[in-house]
């Protein structure tokens, strides 16, 4: 029995799947003649490969358990997955990323010609990736088209499969899908009719040869053996390929996606949420769009989606609402977590800002972006991100570093679009910009901030573009240019998994974990290595730390010698003086920091060049100024006028009466309250990340985007600061105790 026992658990184990590796002497579906079969059969002879003509049929084998996984194009894969709640994708596929492409027959050239210059169009206007998205996302519910196509002349014959979701299939009688909506839209833009045949899979390349069909389409892939023998049209769609296996056979910690059907009483969708709160992004397309269209939810608005995701994960509220890429990314990090697709958001197009005075910028990006786009690598860098952010490597490139640097506002806390990995700034749109850099041979120099501070930026030229995944509207389009379009991105409704309805559905995280619960040592220590040591992400902390002293002790010196100043025209005997004092005082002390501080970062000091590090320090001491006044007016006032008045009968000027004998008395007076004013300048220093600063506040911020553990980044910014104040309150401490000791060894020598 102990011998079965052993038997059984080595079985278990066995069974656990984590990526191809685990499948070796074990039964793998593949479709039939495709990629991943030609591939798999030369590089793993070692597992079983089971052929199947259609994904369906493999995805039912494998809930028969008539093999241990399947492997398939990506999109087809998270499609089919969908349907069944016991199913997860790894997306750690062996089979290199390959291109979708259209098939011809060899001897219709000019029909390649015209479709390669149709999908060019389709490329260049942003519609091929709005049409992709649409069918890759929300294949169910996406509409065909209606077009005015041809009923005479001779017919385009196509060969396709209509049995897989999402690239070709019948609903409603009608073939529709990726692929056929490109074909159609095709046969309308040349004036021909459309006879679409339909065949196995195994059948579309050689009717294609045999010229039985003028061109094929059901998610066909590039191949250098195919082309040998058809015509490939320019690629449309770069595609992965994805394992799918059953949950209970899902390694520990193995990254996936898993997809099932929620309970019925749940949230299904937006008007779910009437009555209820929805977390959005601040001052994005989700927030403008809701707060017309849905006035009946209350919307919580955050600066971070990992903010957002953390408040959902505490039941602070009951959805969130984000652009997609961004949502698949942060849901992965959470096993409780479910992705709804139908937001009634529309979809919209994401591009890059640019200061409307900077057209030749403008102009020279757009330039980039098209020649990305006609290579077919501007789908590789988005689908690179979108799928696989967390090990993407930024590529390797020569960055000009002599000429006047483009100066470039990022929010570097959103995954994948501007994220930090090991103190590099990576990510969708860090790579765009800085192959843009090289591109144009110019120096890079990235100004981070606030996501609410992007566009402000680029208006008031304290940047010449911003870029951390905006999206196109027209009031934006009212101050900035934006360029072409590089993604198409919709918005997804992210709910807790129990919290979810009966609807289809995607619940992205990790697989189920077998682990052990850690200790409450273990984890603190295993929160502190992902927090501060991991990635050496104590140098942000230090980096954050070393700005933060410097704005504080600066801004105090200033502010000091400033406050001096006002004090001494507010003691004045001219009313017109004390009046401008006064003013002064009311001014800054009525105006909340944070006003101030973006009045003048992006009005007053809009076309300073230096950064914002400059600002915050004229700003903080403005208003430290206005406070350290009243402090010494106070405490000069409180010296007996006596003192003044014995002092010039001894012989002593007005001004050495006022050093000698005024001063040193107030000051004793004024240093316990300074010392609580300069504590809350340093505290108050925590908001400069609004003008593109990153101090401790902002670096524990791209910590907790990077980690979802507000515990240990928060804690340690709330010791520096602790420290910090302390540090400067000691400093002033002993000040005063020296000060004490030389007055009161002055006064015994008198």
């Amino acid at each position: 029995m102990l011998m079965l026992k052993s038997a059984g658990f080595a079985a278990t184990e066995n069974n656990e799947i984590s990526s191809i590796d685990d499948l070796v002497g074990k039964k793998l579906a593949v479709p039939s003649s495709t990629v991943q079969d030609i591939y798999l059969q030369k590089h793993y002879p070692n597992i079983e490969l089971q052929r199947y003509n259609l994904e369906a049929d493999m995805m039912q084998a494998l809930q028969n358990e008539r093999c241990d996984a399947a492997i398939m194009d990506d999109i087809i894969c998270y499609a089919l997955a969908r349907k069944f709640d016991n199913v997860t994708i790894l997306r750690n596929s062996p089979v290199p990323e390959n291109q979708m492409a259209v098939v011809f027959n060899k001897e219709q050239t000019e029909l390649h010609r015209q479709f390669n210059e149709f999908l060019n169009g389709l490329r260049e206007s942003g519609e091929l990736e709005r049409i992709c998205e649409n069918w890759i996302h929300r294949f169910e519910t996406t509409p065909m088209p209606k077009l005015d196509i041809p009923t005479e002349g001779e017919p385009i014959r196509v060969g396709m499969e209509p049995c897989t979701e999402p690239t070709v299939f019948v609903r409603n009688g009608e073939i529709v899908g990726m692929d056929a909506e490109l074909i159609m839209r095709f046969a309308a833009h040349i004036g021909r009719p459309v006879e679409i045949l339909s065949m196995d899979y195994d059948g579309l390349i050689p009717a294609a040869v045999s010229g039985k069909v003028d061109m094929s389409a059901s998610g066909l892939l590039v191949t250098e053996e195919r082309a040998e023998n058809v015509l490939f049209s320019d690629p449309y769609y770069n595609s992965g390929s994805c394992i799918a296996v059953l949950t209970k056979n899902t390694a520990k910690g193995a990254k996936a996606i898993a997809t099932q059907k929620k309970k019925a009483n749940g949230i299904t969708g937006i008007e779910d949420l009437v009555g209820k709160k929805l977390a959005v992004p601040s001052s994005t397309v989700q927030d403008i769009y809701l707060q017309k269209h849905y006035p009946n939810i209350e919307l919580q608005r955050y600066n971070l989606e990992a903010d957002m995701m953390q408040a959902l994960q505490n039941e602070r509220c009951d959805a969130a609402i984000m652009d997609d890429i961004i949502c698949y990314a942060l849901a992965r990090k959470f096993d409780n977590v479910t992705i709804l697709r139908n937001s009634p958001v529309p979809v919209n197009r994401m591009a890059v800002v640019f200061n409307k005075e900077q057209t030749e910028l403008h102009r020279q990006f757009n330039e980039f972006l098209k020649g990305l786009r006609e290579s077919g690598e501007l789908e590789t860098i988005c689908s690179a991100w979108i799928h696989n952010f967390e090990t993407t490597p930024m590529p390797k490139l020569d960055m000009p570093t002599e000429g006047e640097p483009i100066r470039v506002g990022m929010e570097p806390c959103t995954e994948p679009t501007v994220f930090v990995r090991n103190g590099e700034v990576v990510g969708l749109d860090a790579e765009l910009i800085k192959r843009f850099a090289v591109y144009i041979g110019r120096p890079l120099e990235i100004q981070s901030m606030d996501y609410d501070g992007l566009i402000p930026a680029a208006v008031s030229g304290k940047v010449d573009m911003s870029a951390s995944g905006l999206l196109v509207t027209e009031e934006r389009a009212e101050n900035v240019l934006f360029s072409d379009p590089y993604y198409n991105s919709g918005s997804c409704i992210a709910v807790l998994t129990k919290n979810a309805g009966d609807v289809e559905c995607i619940t992205a995280g990790t697989a189920p974990t077998r682990h052990k619960k850690l200790g409450f040592w273990e984890g603190i220590k295993r929160s502190f290595y992902r927090n501060i040591i991991a990635e050496k992400r104590y140098l942000l902390l230090w980096d954050g730390l070393k700005l933060t002293i410097y704005i504080s002790l600066w801004a105090a010196l200033l502010g000091t010698a400033l406050g001096a100043g006002v004090c001494y025209l507010r003691m004045r005997k001219s009313p017109t003086l004390q009046r401008i004092a006064k003013t002064y005082i009311d001014l800054m002390r009525g105006t909340p920091i944070l006003v101030l501080l973006l009045l003048m970062n992006y009005v007053v000091f809009a076309n300073w060049k230096n950064g914002g590090t400059p600002v915050a320090i004229i700003t903080f001491a403005l208003n430290f100024a206005a406070y350290v006044s009243e402090m010494f007016r106070t405490a000069i006032s409180g010296i007996d006028r006596g003192q003044t008045e014995a002092g010039i009968a001894m012989g002593f000027t007005p001004l050495r009466t006022f050093i000698y004998i005024v001063l040193p008395q107030a000051i004793q007076r004024v240093l316990p309250v300074y010392k609580g004013e300069l504590i809350s300048l340093i505290k108050t220093t925590s908001i400069v990340g609004y003008i593109a600063i990153q101090d401790l506040t902002k670096a524990s911020d791209i910590i907790r985007g990077r980690t979802f553990d507000p515990f240990f980044p928060l804690i340690m910014a709330a010791v520096l600061y602790f420290l910090l104040a302390w540090i400067f309150g000691a400093g002033l401490d002993w000040i005063g105790r020296r000060f004490n000791a030389t007055t009161t060894n002055d006064e015994e020598k008198a």
